[in-house]
């Protein structure tokens, strides 16, 4: 994959810059702490500083002196007037003496660890904005039909059931025992119809005879049925 070189400056200069930034707050912390070199003796001794701090010794004597360190760290000689500086970038302490007098002129730098700077703390991202929410239309809902409401069965009226007629049983009439004979003219006197002036057993006489006369009839017409 090739990387185009706007991407590669555009990186180094975001390397640059987050160097600068991170060594700011040494170079704003850094202090500079003078010692003054008078009457063959340095003051302040011991001299207390951080880790990152410059110590600069000025010469107010006629004659000249320097700072020399037993690592062999030191200042130029410096004349009346002069002035010189070095840079302590870590912790402990020091012991120097005048690289031209010797250890007639001592002194000591005490340097201390740098203190941690404090993380600025990043802002958290602001949160996503939260779309609106989209309004949903509502559909009314259609009412159900209603249905009719169902008629309860009535109950039909019930025919009453036929009653049977009564069979007539046909009833036996006593046939009067009539001994067969054959039909013979049976004269038949008429009997004159009685005169207001007859008596009541004329009356009786005549009906008498007419029941004869269907009883004969009768017998005559179930001996030929029969």
């Amino acid at each position: 994959m090739s990387v185009r070189p706007a991407a590669v400056v555009a990186w180094t200069a975001a390397l640059i810059i987050s160097c600068g930034l991170l060594a700011l707050p040494l170079l704003v912390d850094a202090a500079t702490s003078p010692v003054t070199i008078q009457g063959f003796a340095y003051s302040p001794t011991p001299l207390t500083i951080r880790a990152g701090d410059t110590v600069t010794w000025t010469n107010r004597d006629s004659a000249q002196h320097s700072a020399f360190f037993n690592d062999g760290f030191k200042t130029p000689a410096l004349s009346q007037g002069q002035s010189a500086s070095l840079v302590f970038s870590s912790a402990g302490t020091f012991n120097y003496i005048c690289g031209i007098h010797g250890a007639a002129m001592k002194g000591t730098v005490i340097v201390q660890a740098a203190a941690t700077p404090v993380p600025t703390p990043t802002p958290p991202p602001p949160p996503p904005a939260t779309p609106a929410p989209t309004p949903v239309r509502t559909v009314a809902p259609t009412p159900a039909p209603t249905a009719p409401p169902t008629p309860e069965p009535t109950a039909a009226p019930t025919a009453p059931s036929p009653t049977e007629a009564p069979t007539q049983s046909p009833a036996v009439s006593a046939t009067p025992a009539v001994a067969r004979a054959s039909p013979s003219a049976v004269a038949v006197q008429a009997t004159p119809s009685p005169t207001p002036n007859e008596t009541p057993s004329a009356l009786l006489i005549a009906g008498a005879a007419v029941a004869v006369v269907a009883l004969g009839a009768v017998a005559w017409f179930l001996a030929h049925r029969t």
